[in-house]
């Protein structure tokens, strides 16, 4: 496959995560996630090992978006290769949109490694180039690292309207 198929893949797997999300539905963008999954801003990496520490990282960043009223996410693929026939990198831009019109916070920036499994293309790790006060960097930044198991888990059909 070439940097274009690789390109194509990476910005489609970024539009349908980012979507996911953003309707907070749980259960898909969990979809998305590999087991193990790290996931590293500049403050913090987290090695998540089960399906429900990854509801909880979930749960919890669909929490905030909803209360920031952040109502699009626009993520741009910038550069992406294959590793291998089963691997792909890419690098790129996410900005959140409040109300449908204002940008909500400053751009920043990705590296994903998808890998492909029998489902198709799973994140196996995500680093964040966020500053400290985005969503991203503070809900991992605010997971407890002394916990050994994460708090209680929910569908996400309980999280508040926004």
């Amino acid at each position: 496959m070439s940097q274009t198929d690789a390109h194509r893949i990476a910005q489609d797997f970024l539009d349908r995560h980012g979507e996911a999300t953003m309707s907070g539905d749980i259960e898909r963008t969990l979809a998305w996630c590999d087991i193990p999954c790290t996931l590293e801003t500049m403050e913090r990496k987290i090695i998540v090992e089960s399906n429900e520490e990854m509801r909880a990282i979930c749960v919890a960043f669909i929490q905030r978006l909803k209360t920031q009223q952040l109502t699009h996410l626009a993520r741009r693929c910038l550069e992406a290769d294959f590793v291998d026939d089963d691997t792909l990198t890419a690098t790129y831009e996410s900005r959140y949109v409040s109300e449908g019109a204002r940008l909500a916070e400053g751009p920043y920036f990705g590296f994903v490694l998808l890998r492909r499994r029998e489902t198709g293309w799973k994140i196996s790790s995500m680093q964040f180039a966020a500053a400290a006060d985005t969503t991203v960097n503070a809900t991992l930044r605010d997971k407890d690292p002394t916990a050994e198991r994460p708090g209680p888990v929910t569908t996400g059909a309980d999280l508040p309207e926004a």
